[in-house]
């Protein structure tokens, strides 16, 4: 029997489908249409997209910008974020008692927010040559999680030192966080940091005290929650291997202020707002400081080697300077200074320096309005979208400061660009230059 085809019957089948096929795609406007993106759970742009929207736990906020064309000063992108910024400047940061992880939780929070190939498995060179960092916060939790991813490795060791003074809700928030890996863990000791005080350095230490007890990494990173790497972590291992074990620490002798470091320095109780009224100079001087040292002035953060950490715990000389330091003026910008460019101190990864100030690059930072893009903090550049640019550019391994709560965009640019770079295996862009640091030069 020959086949037909029933013309009118094909008609009405393909004008039902159709219909019907309008139909959803109304349906699914008008949905659309009504959600709110701004409070649903958005995927960075960094990380694959994956189909499964049912999220367990909040994403952060992602702004629809191009951050490559603000790496490339496109003055129209730049525009656009700076308008962006302005009109979304209301959007919260996630509440920090968000981050209230259960112990059974962590499997799934760790493959969401944990997610990329390096954070389960390095490359083999990176896990020959294992880091260790301090981490320093008094507030959101937020910024210290996406510090931390941006960091993590499994080979790595990281400590945490929650501020004593810090809320309730951040010291639970980032315990929850910290739960949920092996190779991170909060400091046995606490301490409430008071601004250029002595309580600054000895959070470090209580740091390194700890993180001593791991006998496999290479070299210690002190850094705070406000900073951000200029780096990733193939780009670290790369760059202090060619140190050698020598310390990355600044060293200036002619712009010290020894007004810090001649006189006792008391504590006090005061209503002032500024951020230093609770530091006041007593008319009393100092004995000279231990072991026929001279006091340098550096940074208080440093690229360590282990070695150096070791002697900083255990050397005598180092615990005289540290006493000595307890009644100065910031004794965490003089105290890795001094000990490693005194050279009859012998510290492991020391050196005589070579010019005033020393050239290092642990630390990317604006004092003052000048060359600053954003706005002054305490007399610190907070960096910002305008600032991308120049960042992208420079030697340094961190650079400070970030606040989430200022420039949004400039920290999710940032934290883009670490995440996508850390998935290739590029080679060190300028080693030359690394290798023509100082302490690796001819005396």
């Amino acid at each position: 029997m020959p086949f037909t085809i029933n013309r009118r019957l094909l008609k009405h089948n393909c004008l039902l489908f159709f219909g019907l096929l309008f139909i959803f795609e109304l349906i699914q406007i008008a949905f659309f249409s009504r959600v709110n993106f701004n409070a649903t759970v958005i995927q960075l742009p960094n990380s694959k997209l994956s189909k499964n929207t049912n999220r367990l736990f909040f994403q952060p906020y992602h702004y629809p910008i191009s951050c490559q064309k603000l790496f490339e000063s496109d003055p129209s992108e730049l525009k656009n974020a700076l308008a962006l910024l302005s009109r979304t400047k209301n959007i919260s940061l996630i509440a920090n008692s968000r981050y209230n992880i259960e112990k059974e939780q962590c499997s799934a929070y760790r493959s969401e927010r944990f997610n990329e190939s390096f954070h389960v498995a390095d490359s083999s060179i990176n896990r020959q040559f294992p880091l260790a960092f301090n981490i320093l916060l008094y507030e959101n939790v937020e910024q210290f999680e996406r510090l931390l991813r941006i960091i993590y490795r499994p080979q790595n060791f990281y400590c945490i030192h929650v501020d004593s003074d810090a809320s309730l809700d951040v010291a639970e928030g980032v315990q929850s966080i910290v739960q949920c890996f092996k190779n991170i863990f909060l400091s046995s000791k606490r301490e409430k940091v008071i601004y250029a005080t002595f309580s600054r350095l000895q959070a470090d230490l209580n740091c390194m005290k700890d993180l001593i007890e791991y006998p496999s990494w290479k070299y210690l990173l002190n850094i705070a929650n406000t900073e951000l790497p200029l780096k990733t972590n193939s780009e670290l291992v790369k760059i202090l291997s060619i140190y050698r074990g020598y310390n990355d620490i600044e060293g200036r002798w002619k712009s010290r202020n020894t007004l810090r470091t001649d006189y006792v320095w008391e504590v006090i109780e005061s209503i002032n707002t500024s951020y230093i009224s609770h530091l006041r100079r007593t008319k009393q001087k100092k004995k000279p400081p231990p072991g026929n040292v001279e006091i340098v002035k550096g940074s208080a953060y440093g690229a360590f080697s282990r070695a150096f950490v070791e002697f900083v715990q255990k050397s005598s000389i180092a615990k005289e300077l540290l006493d000595w330091s307890r009644d100065t003026f910031s004794p965490d910008e003089h105290y890795w200074a001094t000990l490693n460019y005194n050279i009859h101190l012998r510290a492991p990864g020391g050196y005589k320096a070579k010019s005033d100030p020393t050239q290092w690059t642990a630390r990317y930072v604006i004092w003052g309005k000048r060359g600053c893009q954003g706005i002054v903090v305490h007399g610190i550049c907070i960096l910002s979208t305008a600032d991308l640019p120049t960042l992208y550019n420079r030697h340094e391994l961190f650079a400070n400061k970030f606040q989430l709560k200022v420039d949004p965009i400039a920290y999710q640019c940032l934290e883009e660009f670490l995440i996508n770079k850390s998935q290739l295996n590029l080679p060190l862009n300028d080693a030359a230059y690394y290798r023509k640091m100082p302490f690796l030069l001819p005396s």
